[in-house]
């Protein structure tokens, strides 16, 4: 079974992943009103009703950190613009060494937290 909140999930990843699970999920509650919320035993900002209609979400594999989004279109700018990323149509996974991927990924989160009426 996994997960039932934000707590346990963090205890689950290794150790290099709870650091920045620890910074990004920080970064978006100083940035916005929504509290984190359980989706599929993973924790994740959900700005509406449903995930469909915008969420931040981020989780930590044994090499990565990833951040998840449903704005495909600011995923693959941010892939883009950060050498050696990885993932899928919703992610952008970065090797826990690329530190100089943060501030990029901070800037992401701020472009999908004001695609959704959180920032001017």
């Amino acid at each position: 079974m996994g997960a039932e909140n934000p707590q346990e999930y963090l205890a689950s990843v290794p150790e290099a992943g709870q650091a920045w699970l620890t910074e990004f999920w920080a970064y978006v509650e100083q940035r916005c009103p929504v509290s984190l919320t359980m989706f599929r035993s993973v924790p994740m900002f959900k700005f509406a009703d449903s995930y469909l209609k915008g969420y931040l979400m981020f989780t930590a594999t044994k090499t990565h950190f990833v951040a998840h989004a449903i704005d495909f279109d600011l995923v693959a700018e941010t892939r883009e613009a950060i050498k050696g990323t990885a993932g899928g149509k919703g992610s952008v996974s970065v090797k826990y060494a690329n530190t100089d991927a943060k501030p990029r990924l901070q800037q992401f989160v701020d472009d999908v937290l004001r695609r959704h009426g959180y920032l001017d």
